[in-house]
């Protein structure tokens, strides 16, 4: 826990008054939630050794006068004007005592119909949406951050394609993660084709297809990561408790399901502290699984619930959610590829494990203080098991307390294993991670390699992986280390997909997850995903093709480049024309931010056999966005039929531009000029480091896709289904 970084975490989200560490942190929460001087130890002691950590309000608001210690919170959003202002005044006090809610707005009547009050029309789900996105805009959460919102709509409410169109234009609904509820009927007739079929009809009397709203679906899940799909039939087939009513919402990461009112207490085991040189602890798991369970239903005892409807309804059910941290650590300790079958069997294993001892555990405290009230007619009522909780276990987003523990995030991969952290002295430095680099020594070793040999290789691929994110590519490291020391990106989305329904199989409630996507995926990938995850019995899925949520990013959807057609009549001097160009579905590339006279530009250079056969560029600032389209157009053109990259660099060193020789910044002599150099960049593979004098930055796989944290402007992170991202650098989360 030395960490600069943790430290400043703990202190910008965690101490209280008077307190100076994460002992007294633990402290405080185990004193408030130990009934006995041995209960209090064994959560003191299960929090301080970092094997367990629950959800950050109960960190936060334990033993302090605040006591709102649940993470989120569903409401339900009714269809008059009171119900809705109740709705929006219900969440900024959840907002201001540190919790996260989650909203369907399909009880609100489409936009365009009748009012019989006042002779008017309604305003429509999407409106009202607005008001309660600047209502989170101004409410902090305990006094440190905004407050995380899902907004839900249903696939058969009338006004969805507004709906699924409403963050098409990035930073609207800034404050929403937003998903679409989709049902079996309807992904029924989107896997057999039948997308011709009517589906719903609008205020207007309009038909809106099948297809219509899929593809609608698609676009936006491709362009920017949003709408999430969540599936409502397979969610309340597993509804605990069906005698209470059908679930149609689910708290801001989609991993808590719950029924109005209900809120989610949680809390996540750090698997990897179970790792032992033989294999897994299951005896020590087993143990701090009861533990967990048992210190989460403190939790509910002792919470302070900012409403009476919220504390009615979650002691009715006493649902809680104990997950997982740190497993992509374990399975890295354990050398178990993620992406393979021995991979998912293992997470069955052990989550089956997990959920079983829960379920013993919640039975023995179910007969030592009686069942949850809505016990009565639930799942468990037929199956005659005494119950303390409706439900136990789910997986939780983990962004801050994994930071803290020192583990990877939830059952996420790692997004890298190498990155640049800044300290609170502002000091950059390069973070490794330990498991990683302690193998990379030992197969250095094995080689034969010692000394500054051995340091000279150890660095080869630190700096790699620092810049490109991945070691698939570094043809020496052997194939079994590469299998398995694959990052998110390098995991097929495939792979992601039957990594959460594993989970989904012996999980209560639901998952907390993204399915990372490369920039290159298609809409047909998106549309595969979307079904395989329906049919493997996913509960819900966030889906993140990397960089799209930028607005500065290329518009890859034009990215299919066709032959050009050569004309004999005209031929171009000096030009061999090459028709046999045809573009795959993936080039590998690189990005560069650079300074002109008159603007920033963001230039890729995709390469093929180590030539390059493409260019984008896109402006930011006073830059003409047209003209720049049309040079990399016109490059990319000549690339593919045979013109030396080495004519464009020569010829566009000539060009002058006023505007970059006043600008000392500029890193050429014109916009051409700054294009060109990148373009020689990428052809020979240089680094930026041996141009003395210029100064042009590559933008890593980390760094050149994501925006900026609002706290401390480091790339965030897209994982653990957040769409408003995750900072592994600071702490800052947008979902939690």
């Amino acid at each position: 826990m030395a960490d600069s970084v943790v430290d400043s975490i703990l202190a910008a989200r965690y101490y209280r008054t008077g307190e100076a560490s994460f002992e007294d942190v633990c402290r405080r929460v185990a004193d408030a939630l130990g009934e006995t001087p041995e209960e209090t130890k064994e959560y003191f002691d299960a929090m301080m050794s970092l094997s367990f950590l629950p959800n950050s309000p109960t960190l936060m608001n334990a033993g302090t006068p605040l006591g709102q210690l649940s993470a989120c919170f569903t409401l339900p959003v009714n269809d008059s004007l009171p119900e809705i202002f109740d709705a929006i005044r219900w969440g900024a006090i959840i907002h201001q005592s540190g919790g996260g809610t989650g909203y369907n707005f399909s009880h609100l009547r489409p936009e365009g119909s009748p009012v019989r009050s006042t002779d008017g029309v309604a305003s429509g789900p999407v409106s009202f949406m607005r008001v309660f996105n600047a209502a989170t805009d101004v409410i902090k959460q305990g006094g440190r951050r905004r407050g995380a919102n899902m907004g839900i709509l249903n696939v058969w409410h009338p006004d969805i394609m507004k709906f699924i169109k409403s963050k098409a234009k990035e930073g609207d609904f800034s404050n929403f993660n937003i998903s679409v509820m989709v049902s079996d009927a309807f992904m029924d007739l989107v896997a057999k084709g039948e997308k011709d079929k009517v589906w719903v009809t609008n205020t207007d009397g309009v038909g809106i297809t099948v297809g219509e709203i899929w593809e609608g679906i698609i676009e936006g899940v491709w362009k920017n990561g949003e709408p999430g799909i969540l599936f409502y039939d397979t969610i309340n087939r597993k509804n605990p408790t069906p005698n209470l009513g059908e679930i149609d919402t689910t708290n801001p990461c989609g991993e808590q399901p719950l029924l109005p009112f209900e809120s989610c207490v949680l809390g996540s085991i750090n698997l990897a502290k179970f790792i032992r040189a033989d294999g897994l602890n299951y005896e020590a798991l087993d143990k701090m699984t009861r533990m967990g369970i048992r210190f989460l239903d403190a939790v509910i005892t002792k919470n302070v619930f900012p409403i009476p409807e919220i504390r009615d309804a979650t002691n009715r059910t006493r649902k809680v959610g104990l997950g997982l941290m740190g497993v992509h650590d374990a399975m890295l300790m354990l050398r178990i590829p993620y992406d393979s079958e021995a991979g998912r069997n293992f997470c069955i294993e052990v989550m089956e494990r997990i959920n079983n001892v829960a379920v013993e555990e919640s039975v023995i405290l179910g007969k030592e203080k009686g069942t949850f009230p809505a016990y009565e007619g639930s799942v468990w009522d037929k199956q005659g098991i005494i119950m303390r909780n409706a439900a136990l276990t789910t997986i939780a987003p983990t962004g801050t307390i994994s930071l803290l523990a020192g583990c990877s995030s939830g059952i996420e991969p790692v997004f890298s294993f190498a990155y640049t952290r800044r300290n609170t002295v502002g000091k950059t430095f390069v973070m490794v991670h330990p498991y990683f680099e302690s193998e990379l020594r030992r197969v250095i070793t094995a080689m034969g390699l010692t000394g500054a040999e051995a340091e000279a290789k150890r660095d080869e691929v630190i700096n790699h992986v620092h810049e490109t994110g991945s070691v698939q590519d570094i043809a020496w490291l052997p194939d079994t280390f590469k299998a398995v020391f694959k990052t998110a990106l390098d995991i097929g989305w495939k792979d992601h997909v039957l990594m959460q329904a594993a989970f989904q199989k012996h999980v209560h409630a639901s998952i907390s997850k993204t399915i990372n996507m490369p920039v290159t995926a298609t809409k047909e990938d998106v549309e595969k995903a979307v079904i395989l995850a329906w049919r493997e019995g996913i509960k819900g899925m966030t889906l993140y093709r990397t960089g799209s949520r930028e607005d500065v990013v290329l518009a890859l959807e034009k990215q299919e480049i066709k032959p050009v057609e050569a004309s004999p009549e005209m031929p171009i001097p000096g030009l061999v024309p090459q028709l046999t160009f045809t573009r795959p579905r993936e080039l590998v590339g690189r990005t560069f931010l650079a300074q002109s006279g008159c603007c920033r530009l963001y230039i890729t250079v995709n390469t093929m056999d180590g030539k390059p056969m493409e260019v984008f560029i896109r402006t930011v600032g006073a830059g003409c966005e047209a003209s720049s389209n049309a040079l990399g157009r016109s490059i990319s053109t000549g690339l593919q039929n045979g013109v030396p990259y080495e004519k464009f660099v020569k010829q566009f060193a000539k060009v002058n531009c006023v505007s970059a020789i006043k600008n000392k910044n500029s890193e050429g002599m014109s916009c051409a000029d700054v294009v060109g150099k990148c373009i020689e960049l990428a052809a020979t593979n240089q680094a930026i480091a041996t141009l003395d004098n210029w100064s042009l930055t590559p933008v890593t796989p980390g760094e050149k896709k994501n925006p900026p944290c609002p706290e401390c402007g480091e790339p965030l992170d897209f994982g653990e289904g957040c769409n408003q991202g995750i900072c592994k650098h600071c702490g800052w989360s947008g979902c939690s």
